[in-house]
């Protein structure tokens, strides 16, 4: 469960911006559109929260800021090594800024306990690295470390300052061993099994999920391949989203069946390859080996009983992503989990986004606290009777700066018109456009 993400110099983020799931004591659809936070009395958490602004104005820029973060602690043990460089841009447009690190920190909810978790950071070096754990609802410094050489009172090789609190059990000053500067001790804690930290890692690795306006997965197809209750749950959704498809067939088609051109290309590959490996050693590759899914939807005729098998490569490009969308989006509901699109709306009809949101917002439906974070231009989402105002989120530009911030602060009318508003200025967050002249 994610409570709150704050992200500071990087990308188009200058000064500290802060993205929370906390719910404010609104009670309207306050127990359809969040859930309690465990281990407190009087705090929800949000089910939902969408994110409207103006092109290149930040939204995707906060989105990807979560999966960076995600990213580096996932890899930077067992992917990075030492000299390599994290996938970190300040924000530019400042002499001062480029020259300081980035900094992430989120506050999150696993297995019942709140932790907090910050890096500070450039593309080169970990500045900073820390862990607060709430396992009996005080604040325990789990581990820190801060790289500090100028320090005449420090003498660590490392330049770094290590502190480790009594709440944390099990290996550390082995694991700190391994610790590069570009790496997180978080991750390598994770490598060498230490029970306390795994559990945060794990939600780092598994919670996390971001699906991109070009996202384009076989994973869908594959669930759907191998658990048949999974794919007819997939069905369901189409069968409900009204595109025509009443069933799906997934059959592995090698690529001997393949049209010509596709064959082809195949042969010239595999010929590249063999002649680049091992002097010409490795057995040649038959297209015979090599199978790919095919994905076929039913359609039912209009005259008859029967159903008509149509490539999914020939539906519109809407119905496939809502087919690609299908899988991540009915395992995070499954799991609880934090799933994060950037840009819903694409290729989707505006009814369908609404529908897709709804279903986060419905307990009946999403019983484990799943959370959906996502980006849309879709101004018909801006609706009393689908978010609260504490789950509308606007981004602006300000002096090139993007500034992060909630319709909650306007404390709009309760029969306000969201969509008027936003499109007539009255929340900011859109383009100031003088007309377009060519």
């Amino acid at each position: 469960m994610l409570v709150e993400f704050s992200v500071e110099n990087y990308r188009s983020f200058k000064e500290r911006q802060t993205l929370s799931m906390v719910a404010s004591e609104d009670e309207v659809m306050l127990h359809s559109n969040s859930f309690p936070m465990p281990r407190t009395k009087d705090l929800h958490l949000l089910t939902s929260a969408v994110i409207y602004g103006a092109n290149a104005s930040g939204k995707s820029n906060l989105l990807r800021a979560m999966q960076t973060l995600r990213n580096i602690v996932v890899s930077s043990a067992s992917r990075m090594q030492m000299g390599d460089k994290f996938d970190i841009e300040p924000f530019l447009l400042n002499a001062e800024s480029k020259k300081q690190p980035t900094s992430f920190e989120v506050i999150f909810i696993n297995n019942q306990i709140r932790y907090e978790y910050g890096l500070t950071l450039d593309e080169k070096r970990v500045y900073e690295e820390w862990l607060l754990a709430y396992p009996k609802g005080r604040a325990q410094t789990w581990f820190s470390r801060t790289y500090n050489p100028e320090n005449p009172d420090f003498k660590a090789d490392d330049g770094y300052e290590w502190s480790f609190g009594t709440g944390l059990k099990g290996e550390k000053e082995r694991i700190k061993k391994f610790v590069r500067p570009n790496s997180l001790f978080l991750s390598h804690a994770a490598q060498n099994n230490h029970p306390q930290l795994t559990e945060v890692f794990q939600w780092f690795r598994t919670n996390l999920n971001l699906i991109s306006p070009d996202f384009s997965s076989p994973y869908t197809a594959h669930r759907c391949q191998e658990d048949k209750e999974f794919c007819q749950e997939v069905v369901n959704l189409l069968i409900q989203a009204d595109i025509g498809i009443s069933d799906i067939e997934i059959e592995m088609r090698s690529f001997s069946s393949l049209p010509d051109e596709i064959k082809t290309v195949f042969e010239n590959i595999t010929d590249v390859i063999q002649r680049n490996e091992n002097n010409n050693k490795t057995p040649k590759m038959n297209a015979d080996d090599f199978h790919i899914l095919g994905i076929q939807a039913m359609h039912k005729m209009m005259d008859s009983e029967k159903f008509v098998p149509l490539d999914m490569g020939d539906e519109s490009e809407g119905t496939q992503r809502l087919f690609e969308l299908a899988g991540p989006w009915l395992n995070v509901l499954k799991d609880g989990e934090l799933l994060m699109i950037d840009e819903l709306d694409r290729s989707l009809h505006p009814v369908l986004s609404t529908a897709l949101a709804r279903i986060f917002n419905n307990p009946d439906i999403n019983k484990n606290n799943a959370q959906l974070i996502f980006t849309t231009h879709d101004t018909s989402l801006l609706d009393g009777e689908i978010f609260r105002p504490d789950q509308i989120w606007f981004t602006e530009k300000d002096k090139s700066m993007t500034k992060l911030y909630s319709l909650h602060e306007f404390k709009p009318c309760e029969d306000e018109s969201l969509q008027k508003g936003y499109l007539k200025g009255r929340y900011g967050a859109i383009p100031f456009v003088g007309g377009l002249n060519i």
